[in-house]
C-alpha cells in the first residue's frame, strides 16, 4: 500500500422509501473505524452510485473494503447495491462485507408491502399486529420474520453510525430476498 494515501472503509445504506441513501467513509483513528464523510445520494441509485464513487477518486479516497446491508429492504435498491458492490469487487479487487439493516434502524420494523413489515424477534410490541409468518432458513437464523399490522407501526430511516463495527459485518453478501417472487 502507498503510504501517501490513507486507505478508508465505505459504508452503503439504502433508505426507506422516499429518504435518501447514506454513503459513510470511515477513517481509522486511533484503531477505531470513525465517520469522517457521509454523502447523501437523493437521485436514483442507478443514476448516483457511479458518480459519487467517482467523485471519490477525484477526491485522493481510497478504499480497500466496502461495507452494505443486504436486506431486507427494496428488492431494487438490494440488487443494485449487490451489483455494484461486486463489480468493485471483481473490477478492483475491493473486499466486501455485508449485515442485515436492523443493525442501522434500531431494530425498527421495516416495510415489506401493503400492511406486513419485516422485524427482528423482539423489535415491536405485539400487542398491535397479528400473525407472524417466518420466513426461509437464513431469515429464521437472523431472527426476522414477516408481521402484518392492524395500524402503520412507526419505522426509522437508516443512520450512519459514527463508528463502523467491523464485528456486525461477514462475507455473506447474498441479498436477503425473503419474498416470494409474486
Amino acid at each position: 500500500m502507498n503510504t501517501l494515501y490513507k486507505m478508508h472503509k465505505i459504508l452503503i445504506l439504502p433508505n426507506l422509501a422516499g429518504e435518501p441513501t447514506l454513503v459513510g467513509i470511515y477513517s481509522c483513528i486511533q484503531k477505531i473505524w470513525k465517520l469522517t464523510q457521509s454523502h447523501l445520494i437523493t437521485q436514483p441509485l442507478s443514476e448516483g452510485l457511479v458518480p459519487l464513487f467517482m467523485d471519490l477518486r477525484a477526491q485522493g479516497i481510497t478504499f480497500e473494503s466496502l461495507y452494505f446491508v443486504r436486506g431486507p429492504g427494496s428488492f431494487m435498491a438490494l440488487k443494485l447495491i449487490y451489483l455494484f458492490a461486486k463489480t468493485l469487487e471483481i473490477t478492483q479487487n475491493v473486499k466486501l462485507y455485508a449485515t442485515h439493516a436492523f443493525h442501522f434502524n434500531e431494530n425498527f420494523p421495516i416495510k415489506a408491502y401493503g400492511n406486513c413489515y419485516f422485524i427482528q424477534a423482539d423489535s415491536t410490541n405485539q400487542s398491535n399486529t397479528h400473525e407472524s409468518q417466518t420466513l426461509d432458513k437464513e431469515a429464521k437464523e437472523l431472527n426476522i420474520h414477516l408481521q402484518s399490522f392492524h395500524t402503520p407501526p412507526q419505522r426509522k430511516p437508516f443512520v450512519l453510525p459514527d463508528i463502523l463495527d467491523l464485528t456486525l459485518f461477514n462475507t455473506q453478501l447474498k441479498p436477503l430476498y425473503l419474498l416470494p417472487p409474486i
